[in-house]
């Protein structure tokens, strides 16, 4: 336990303020959650991002506190708590912070926070957009774990998550980083782009760099070919400012990939009635 100095900015005269490091499991965290009545509304999918690195072994003590007012109100780390709280058997050290005034509640996570790009960078992973190769995994990691469809479409992955898959598979980040230069020419969501391409490419490399030139160009594609007709919608698609899931481009580029491959012609690309479900969703073949 370290006393901080409590002329210290946020203390009040005659308060003191004190952290410790304790380690919290979830009943401890759900008691302290109780004394949280003005704070922000809850971000269910930060609680999740969290909650996946706690039990995956990828969260670290990194010294950021969790902060308390003189009487045990909650200032800061409802996120974390949340997360923590829906664990069971598992403790997590945790800087907590006693005694700060609630006035300083309102400078609270004010800093620029960093992006997926920023880990990545200060990971050692260069690259001329690290932007959209972030932003590409998050993505691809999903769609190749099966978790396009149910509660997981829901929860972006996290930073962490990103930089330790970006770390184990530099080949991924490699077909990433080829692909962002000629991403947004496609009129589908570049990172979505980017990460259909690197499963493509894992299928076929040679078809895949065909199929890239040929989405990219429409040079020499006849009538009723998937690729124009894929080009069709997503042109449609980006004129109209339709909103459209990253599941669903995904589904459409990859029924285009697919009819392509087989020698298919198609007037018109569109969803399968009813929209795509885990059972109906294209696989790359």
């Amino acid at each position: 336990m370290y006393l901080v100095n409590p002329d210290h900015t946020g203390a009040q005269p005659g308060d003191r303020v004190i952290s410790e490091i304790i380690e919290i499991d979830g009943p401890l965290a759900r008691q302290m959650l109780e004394l949280n009545p003005n704070n922000r509304p809850l971000r269910q999918a930060r609680v999740q991002q969290y909650y996946d690195d706690m039990i995956s072994g990828r969260w670290q003590f990194n010294g950021e506190p969790i902060k308390f007012a003189p009487d045990g109100e909650l200032l800061d780390g409802q996120h974390r708590l949340a997360a923590i709280a829906r664990t069971s058997g598992m403790k997590f050290p945790i800087l907590v912070v006693r005694g700060l005034s609630r006035d300083t509640q309102v400078t609270m996570d004010q800093g620029a926070k960093r992006t997926p790009a920023d880990q990545l960078t200060i990971s050692g992973i260069h690259g001329h957009n690290t932007t959209l190769v972030a932003a590409a995994l998050r993505v691809y990691i999903p769609w190749l774990e099966g978790n396009l469809f149910g509660d997981h479409t829901k929860v972006a992955v996290s930073t962490t998550r990103i930089v330790e898959f970006a770390t184990v598979y530099p080949e991924v980040v490699a077909l990433a980083e080829r692909f962002t230069s000629v991403a947004s020419r496609l009129k589908c969501r570049p990172a979505v782009a980017c990460a259909v391409l690197i499963r493509l490419t894992e299928v076929d490399e040679d078809a895949a760099a065909q199929f890239l030139r040929l989405w990219d160009s429409l040079v020499g594609l006849p009538a009723g070919s998937p690729i124009l007709a894929l080009r069709q919608r997503l042109d449609h698609l980006h004129t109209h400012k339709i909103r459209t899931s990253d599941r669903d481009q995904i589904g459409l580029v990859v029924w285009a990939w697919n009819l392509w491959r087989r020698g298919k012609s198609v007037s018109k690309l569109q969803r399968p009635k009813g929209g795509f479900t885990k059972d109906n969703f294209p696989e790359p073949r």
